[in-house]
């Protein structure tokens, strides 16, 4: 059983939005996805959260520079917001991203929220 966190406080409604929601951790694993996170990463929650990213398989090409814009985030304490194309297998979606780093009550930096949406019909 794991350890109850801020993230389960919202979880339910972070569930409903149609945005992809994701946690990271400091060491790059998942805290948290949401529904249409999991959806899009055609993957059961439970399977993904707790788990890194090379561990389940995802391009490296995808995941590796999305992870220095998680760790600039976590490391300047700053939100950040970028562009994303996903990879030719998800079908090389354009994802509006917006990062979060998460504080604890010491104010320091335990995760990085990440919140995508998919912007594709809107670009050229």
């Amino acid at each position: 059983m794991r350890d109850y966190s801020p993230i389960d406080a919202v979880a339910e409604i972070l569930n409903e939005v149609p945005e992809l929601v994701f946690v990271f951790a400091l060491d790059d694993r998942y805290l948290y996805i949401n529904q249409a996170a999991a959806l899009f990463l055609a993957a059961d929650p439970f399977e993904v959260i707790g788990n890194h990213w090379s561990d389940l398989g995802y391009p490296a090409e995808v995941m590796e520079p999305l992870l220095l814009h998680v760790r600039q985030a976590a490391r300047t304490g700053e939100p950040e917001r970028y562009r994303l194309t996903t990879s030719p297998g998800r079908g090389s979606r354009v994802l509006d991203v917006s990062l979060t780093p998460l504080r604890s009550d010491s104010d320091t930096v335990y995760a990085v929220l990440m919140l995508a949406h998919d912007i594709t019909e809107f670009v050229g």
